[in-house]
């Protein structure tokens, strides 16, 4: 989860320096767009070698840091 909090403060300048929890909604942030979470899917099967199925493109999937994290769990 560390390294996706790290990744996440990267690609979203509002977060830096800001604590975030597993639950918090990313979609707070205006840096978590359709560009923003283009990019952090892409990272994500980079990162951790999986690939994400067209099936499985939902942004609920992918709102918060601990459903990511268990997004990837499952697709290990």
């Amino acid at each position: 989860m560390a390294a996706l909090v790290s990744r996440l403060a990267e690609t979203l300048p509002e977060a830096r320096g800001a604590a975030l929890q597993e639950t918090d909604d990313l979609r707070q942030f205006a840096g978590f767009d359709s560009l923003g979470i283009l990019e952090t899917l892409v990272w994500l099967e980079s990162e951790f070698d999986i690939t994400i199925p067209d099936e499985d493109l939902d942004v609920e999937n992918f709102q918060s840091v601990g459903r990511m994290a268990d997004f990837v769990l499952t697709h290990r």
